[in-house]
Parts: structure tokens; C-alpha cells; sequence
């Protein structure tokens, strides 16, 4: 089963939440005109009803940025008749202020439309606000009537609204933390990891060997080793370049099993690797490339159809005779050679 985005579960379930607001507002102001015998407004708000129950169950990241938009057009036109029909103590045009808090949802490539929005609706607040200092209410709702339950109703709803962003906007900043922490890991990774075999790079393995080094109990007491496979370009000539990256990819697959825990593996590039052995004797290591060395030759590669055999050559070398990373790679390398023209499959450690 493919392993979720937490951070995309939580961002959908942001708009799931939002539009579930919608919803529930609407049926409490649908009721609210029901009881008061407001049946345009009633109508109106059972259509409303209609819309945001589609949009729930129609959601989806696709459509994001289309929900966003109708969200905002349908409170605008919503606060807008709502205040022409029955006046501006009413409160419904509070909605577009409320409104105008919920640019934290943007899921638009530019992220000032939803500031676009915002001032749009700051124009239609501003116009109702003027309409209706010169324009009466089409229907007259007295206070007798629940004209001031409607107003508290609508201030708390606006202002549960503008929490709501608040919190939202909380739930941002930290998942923008936490990708921001993934890409970092990502990033660390692409740059100590090797793509093809997943094996530490060299800069990686540098960084594992000068550790080491500040330690003087283990700074003597390790191993060097390149490795490099035995006619590799025969390999490419022969069966194609997918199956040289397929036996380099299996090679690293044979050393991180066969090689013992204290071992770091680095593709050096190309064909050739590079093993950084910690706390380990001359014997012990070249006991550990003998058996790597073994398990390589006697492995069945298989690819496209063909079985061949793999073998590699080994040079190794170690920190009594050298105190620093590039002359124990070269002298592991100079070792490495001479058994390449000593017949290769083999291991030189001295």
C-alpha cells in the first residue's frame, strides 16, 4: 500500500474542513429564513446547501483552485443579497471581512490572489456599507423578530471564521518546517548517497575518515580498499550499458552484505569503489576482501536472457602506513594495479 503525504493528508483535510464550515453555516442560516418566512433567502441558501455538498463530494487536489474561487464569488454574492434583503444590522456582510482572513489558503501558483480576492471583497464590504446608508432592506426584520440573534450569530460565525485562519495559518508554518526539514534530509542525501547504488559518495567517505581520525583509539586501526571490476567494459560491449548499471547495482548489493558493520561503502566512480574499514587489523581486513572477493566470483549474474560471472580486484591499504585519506586512496590504488596486471581477481595488500 503506497505510504501517504502527511502533509498532503493534512492540507486536504484543511479544505474538507472548510467547505464542511460552508455547509453548516448555510443550513443554520437556511433554517434561520425558514423560520423567519424569508423564503428567497431560504431558497437561496438551499441551492448554497446543494453547491457545497457537490464540492465535498467532488473534492480533490485538482480542483483546488477552482473551490477557492467559487468559495469567494458565492459569500460575496451570499453577503451581498443577504444585505440588500434584509439590511446591514443583520450582519451578514461581516462574512466578507471574515472571508478576507482565509488567504492562508492559496493554492494558486502566484500567491497574491487570494489577496486580489481580499481587496475585492474589502470593495464589496465597502459598497454594501454605502448602498445601504441610502437604500432600505427589501424585507423589514424587527428586533422582535431575531434580527439581533441573527447578528450575534453572524459576528460569532465570522469570528470563528478568523480563528479558524489563525489556525490554519499555524498548521502551515509547520508543515512548511517540517518539508523544509525533509528537502534538507533529501538534499543531504542526494549529496552522500550515490544514485545508482545508493552507496556513500567519496566527499561522504572523507567526511567518515577524518572523523575517525579525531578519535586516537581507531585512528590506527583501519583499513583502506579500492576495488575495481574486472573487465567492465567488456560487460558494457557485451550485454549493453543497462547491464553494467545492473552489475554495479548488484556488486553494492554483495559488499553491504558480505562486508561486516564497520564497513562504509563508497562508489569512487565508474566501476570502481572504495571501502573504509574501521577498527580492524591487516589480517582481519584482508580476511574480509578475500571472503568479498569469493562471494563476487562465485555469484550468478542474470540479465536479459544471459548468465555470466563477475570478478573484481582488490587493493588495500592501511593507517599505519599513512596518515591521511588521499595518499592511503592512492596506495590503496597502486595496489589495486598491480594486481590487475598480476591477473586480476585478486586481493594486494602489500
Amino acid at each position: 500500500m503506497k505510504k501517504q503525504n502527511p502533509a498532503k493528508t493534512s492540507v486536504h483535510n484543511v479544505y474538507v474542513q472548510a467547505v464542511n464550515l460552508c455547509l453548516a453555516a448555510h443550513i443554520v442560516i437556511a433554517l434561520t429564513f425558514g423560520i423567519l418566512h424569508i423564503y428567497p433567502m431560504l431558497f437561496y441558501n438551499l441551492f448554497s446547501i446543494v453547491f457545497y455538498t457537490v464540492i465535498r463530494i467532488t473534492l480533490s487536489p485538482r480542483h483546488y483552485r477552482l473551490i477557492v474561487a467559487l468559495v469567494h464569488i458565492e459569500v460575496a454574492f451570499f453577503a451581498s443579497l443577504t444585505t440588500v434583503y434584509v439590511g446591514w444590522s443583520s450582519g451578514y456582510a461581516f462574512y466578507l471581512i471574515a472571508l478576507c482572513s482565509m488567504v492562508y489558503i492559496c493554492p494558486y501558483k502566484n500567491i497574491y490572489i487570494p489577496y486580489f480576492f481580499s481587496i475585492g471583497e474589502l470593495f464589496v464590504f465597502i459598497g454594501l456599507k454605502l448602498y445601504s446608508n441610502t437604500h432600505m432592506p427589501l424585507i423589514s426584520v424587527s428586533a422582535g423578530e431575531g434580527i439581533s440573534y441573527i447578528y450575534l450569530f453572524n459576528a460569532a460565525a465570522c469570528f470563528g471564521v478568523i480563528i479558524y485562519a489563525a489556525f490554519i495559518s499555524n498548521l502551515s508554518s509547520v508543515f512548511t518546517r517540517r518539508e523544509l526539514i525533509e528537502q534538507n534530509q533529501n538534499l543531504q542525501t542526494l549529496l552522500h548517497h550515490d544514485g545508482l547504488t545508493q552507496l556513500y559518495t567519496r566527499n561522504y567517505l572523507l567526511e567518515k575518515f577524518s572523523q575517525a581520525q579525531e578519535n586516537p583509539e581507531t585512528a590506527l586501526s583501519m583499513a583502506i580498499t579500492m576495488v575495481d571490476v574486472d573487465n567492465f567494459k567488456h560487460i558494457n560491449d557485451t550485454y549493453g550499458h543497462p547491464c553494467g548499471d545492473y552489475v554495479l547495482s548488484t556488486l553494492s548489493t554483495i559488499m553491504q552484505t558480505v562486508c561486516p558493520p564497520h564497513t562504509d561503502i563508497a562508489r569512487w566512480g565508474g566501476e570502481e569503489f572504495v571501502l573504509l574499514i574501521h577498527e580492524t587489523t591487516r589480517e582481519e581486513a584482508v580476511k574480509q576482501i578475500q571472503n568479498l572477493r569469493k562471494a563476487i566470483a562465485s555469484y550468478h549474474f542474470h540479465h536479459a536472457g544471459s548468465e555470466f560471472h563477475v570478478t573484481a580486484t582488490f587493493g588495500i591499504s592501511f593507517t599505519e602506513e599513512a596518515n591521511d585519506f588521499s595518499s592511503l586512496v592512492n596506495l590503496a590504488d597502486e595496489r589495486m594495479y598491480y594486481g590487475k596486471k598480476s591477473g586480476k581477481n585478486t586481493v594486494i595488500a602489500t
